[in-house]
């Protein structure tokens, strides 16, 4: 348990430093920690990273763990695509070439 501890305090002061670089730009709000690295570490990384983070940053930013694996980012992404080529095709007021 103690070894565990210090591997996900390390991990929650790495993963608050790369945010606070992010946040500082984006000011997002709300970070979400996806993939294996939010699976596997949880709630407790995710608040153990928001609490580094306030110390790190002026700006208020929540951590969430995700509940989904790295297959959620891809199919975000494809859905994404879907719509900006539906936008792309079918312009409203445009015929398509008969």
């Amino acid at each position: 348990p103690e070894a565990a501890e210090a591997f996900l305090a390390a991990l929650a002061e790495r993963v608050a430093l790369a945010v606070a670089t992010v946040a500082a730009v984006l000011d997002p709000g709300c970070v979400v920690l996806g993939g294996e690295t939010g699976r596997a570490g949880g709630r407790g990384l995710a608040r153990r990273v928001e609490v580094r983070l306030a110390t790190l940053s002026p700006l208020v930013t929540e951590v969430r763990a995700a509940r989904s694996g790295g297959g959620a980012v891809l199919s975000g992404a494809l859905l994404t695509a879907l719509d900006a080529a539906r936008d792309a095709l079918f312009v409203p007021g445009i015929r398509p070439p008969a």
